[in-house]
């Protein structure tokens, strides 16, 4: 029996999962860090962070391997694969050492090197990476760096996404792949390379940034000091592997043409597949470059959606269960109350690192039952402007998967079926990026014959939410008072 294992190395966890050549997942393990926010508007993480947890959660599959309880062993691992949080920076010496923490997706303090970057090159930006250039992106960090910390800028010879810098501790060897590169506003997205013209053109190296591989290619083998660490075997193969919403896409079966996926984790996603690209969306959704060679698909964001609902608990102390319970207790819409959740700037499908968060109607009536239920709305709505967005493109929404922390609770699947107006399915598997970085690592080592065939194997649903004519007529009109709140508070947000 052949096994492969996946790794998301995610912004608040990394999650590593065993899985089997028929499909099934064997064992998995996960292990937490912490985020640094030294400044306003700062987002960091200490990368050794990343590799202690990705050691540790592989000693723990290990283990299970090596119990009385499993029949499988060691020896059956054939390929390893990763997944990671996109858009962060990790700067790194020669030998592949971080010269500073790492530089996170959600740091918003590159704002006045992408204006300058807009202004100058816009036009580049817009042609080759379908970007408008914003301190989410990994081109806007490097900007930062050379500006701000010049003595270490001097010093950097590669500079790598998160899960590319874990691929360089397990293997020795430098890449960038294709889907992770493709968010960075670097990449050409047409020729799936790094782009030249908007390098050049900002005076950055383009030496700086590995070579790009697709993501089902074998970079590099296990290393023996990484076997004798972790206990696998030196000479495993490890493919690229993908950013965390291309494995996403992958793990949720978004392969072909009519399938949205809807996740809220830390952030919130919705996905759907492309066959090509254009910029009929432009600074509204991302196109990206697909795990399946070749291929696209489309991103719909709201930076913090999850992470919502966890500021909440972290604030007032209640558990994630009681807060839904309170929620239960509020009407559909919240008696007016409206929750914007943009703790970190908007993104779909108006992007603005200037927005913020907060709640916006409340009465001496409401309670603290309307806040949760609004918040949990708020968010659903603003994952809801992706969809339409797909309508805008003419792309089909036949349809739609549901995973992650918001479809753990009953009452925000229900939410979620009601605000889109249409049945949602549940997926069974949660950790969907690792799964997908799992199925990249079948493919790669051929486990898997192709990822029609793996997703076929793997993606498995659960329940279907029916949504409920009564309740989206309800939701209809409270959404179309949502899309007015950002037009509205676009010029407040500006004055600082």
């Amino acid at each position: 029996m052949s096994l492969v294992i996946g790794i998301d190395i995610g912004t608040s966890s990394t999650k590593t999962l065993l899985l089997s050549e028929e499909g099934t997942i064997i064992s998995s393990a996960s292990a937490d860090y912490q985020l640094s926010t030294p400044c306003t508007g700062w987002v960091e993480q200490d990368a050794n962070d990343w590799w202690q947890a990705v050691c540790d959660t592989i000693r723990q599959i290990i283990q299970y391997l090596e119990s009385n309880e499993c029949s499988f062993s060691t020896s059956d691992i054939k390929g390893i694969s990763l997944s990671g949080q996109m858009n962060g920076a990790v700067f790194v010496d020669a030998s592949g050492n971080p010269l500073r923490s790492a530089i996170l997706w959600l740091d918003q303090r590159a704002q006045k090197q992408c204006d300058q970057a807009n202004e100058q090159v816009g036009y580049l930006l817009r042609d080759h990476a379908l970007h408008v250039l914003n301190p989410i992106n990994t081109l806007a960090k490097v900007l930062w760096l050379r500006e701000s910390q010049p003595d270490i800028y001097a010093d950097v010879y590669h500079v790598l996404l998160p899960k590319d810098w874990i691929r360089f501790k397990l293997t020795g060897t430098f890449k960038a792949e294709v889907t992770d590169a493709s968010a960075t506003a670097a990449l050409d997205l047409y020729t799936r390379n790094w782009s030249g013209e908007i390098l050049c053109a900002l005076e950055i190296e383009e030496r700086l940034f590995p070579e790009v591989v697709e993501s089902p290619t074998v970079t590099g083998q296990i290393t023996k000091s990484v076997a004798e660490e972790t206990g696998l075997c030196a000479g495993i193969p490890v493919c690229a592997g993908g950013g965390d919403m291309a494995c996403m896409a992958v793990g949720s079966g978004i392969r072909k043409p009519g399938i949205v996926s809807v996740g809220i984790g830390t952030a919130g996603h919705v996905l759907t597949y492309a066959e090509k690209i254009s910029d009929a969306a432009f600074n509204q959704l991302w196109p990206m470059c697909h795990a399946i060679p070749d291929k696209y698909f489309w991103l719909g964001c709201s930076f913090t959606g999850g992470a919502s609902l966890t500021w909440f608990h972290d604030q007032f102390g209640d558990s994630f269960t009681e807060l839904i319970d309170f929620a239960e207790d509020a009407p559909i819409g919240s008696d007016g109350l409206f929750f914007m959740p943009w703790f970190q700037g908007t993104a779909t499908p108006h992007p603005d690192a200037n927005a913020r968060a907060g709640w916006l109607g409340m009465t001496l009536h409401h309670t603290k039952a309307h806040m949760i239920r609004s918040l949990m709305e708020g968010v659903v709505f603003d994952l809801r402007h992706s969809v339409e967005c797909f309508k805008q493109l003419k792309l089909p929404v036949n349809e739609i998967y549901i995973g992650e922390g918001g479809s753990r609770s009953a009452l925000w699947r229900q939410i979620q079926a009601d605000v889109f107006g249409k049945d949602v399915q549940v997926m069974e598997v949660q950790d969907a990026s690792a799964l997908g970085a799992a199925i990249i690592a079948g493919v790669g080592v051929e486990v898997f014959d192709s990822f029609e065939s793996a997703c076929g194997l793997t993606v498995i649903l659960g329940e279907t939410i029916h949504s409920d004519a009564e309740r989206v007529e309800k939701y209809e009109r409270y959404y179309q008072r949502y899309c007015n709140l950002y037009p509205s508070l676009k010029k407040w947000f500006l004055e600082h």
